[in-house]
């Protein structure tokens, strides 16, 4: 029998070549095992065959509907290639069970649908959807609150929209609750630094400083604001 684990292992070391025999082997004997159909779809979005990608994952949640890894990695390369409204059908579907979900469930699964849902509002993001963006945030930040990066994520995306009151706010109440976090300090010296408060983004990089002398962003937006006085 095929080990699925050493399938997902050939492909994070990027042996190609070996993941895609196993995966042959595999479907040769256990033709409806909807994990190698995933799988195979899986690699072939890594070397760029996204046809025969969305071809295996389809095939994949037709064998098995409720293939959460399937669905996300479809969603995700249907957003890649601009089908925004039938990747968003496809991750909802597969989302819907986990905000009905009943308390006490495995929280692993909470915490795969938070970074997908991370994955997909910083590809909004970066097509400037910023509303979309903004609420893949939120239901990030709904499944793992304890996430510091998707909160300054959608601080940036509020930030786009011009609603910079709003993203300094939402910052300094993360800054109070991680005081340490260097990733807030930084982002919230630059919204100063946008609306021209020079001096309290120097506090804020200065701070950084503080907690970790050595962040290259800090010292290098401390060294522009020094070049430019």
């Amino acid at each position: 029998m095929i080990s699925i684990d050493e399938i997902h292992q050939k492909i994070k070391d990027r042996d190609y070549h070996g993941a895609d025999s196993l995966i042959a082997l595999g479907i040769k004997h256990e033709p409806d095992n909807a994990d190698l159909y995933y799988l195979r779809g899986l690699l072939r979005s890594y070397q760029g065959k996204l046809t025969l990608s969305i071809e295996d994952l389809k095939y994949c949640l037709k064998t098995d509907s409720k293939h959460t890894d399937a669905a996300v990695c479809l969603s995700i390369i249907l957003n890649d290639i601009g089908h925004y409204e039938e990747a968003k059908v496809i991750f909802d579907r597969a989302n819907q069970s986990v905000f009905l979900k009943q308390t006490g469930d495995d929280t692993q699964v909470d915490q795969k649908f938070a970074v997908k849902h991370f994955e997909l509002g910083d590809l909004y993001f970066r097509h400037r959807r910023f509303d979309e963006a903004i609420e893949e945030y939120n239901k990030a930040i709904i499944l793992d609150p304890a996430s510091t990066e998707t909160r300054v994520k959608r601080a940036k995306a509020f930030a786009k929209k011009g609603f910079l009151t709003r993203a300094i706010q939402d910052l300094q109440q993360l800054k109070i609750e991680r005081p340490n976090s260097t990733m807030v300090g930084v982002q919230l010296g630059l919204l100063h630094y946008s609306q021209g408060n020079v001096l309290d983004a120097q506090i804020e990089w200065d701070s950084v400083l503080e907690n970790d002398p050595v962040n290259r962003e800090a010292i290098a937006y401390l060294e522009l604001i020094k070049k430019l006085d």
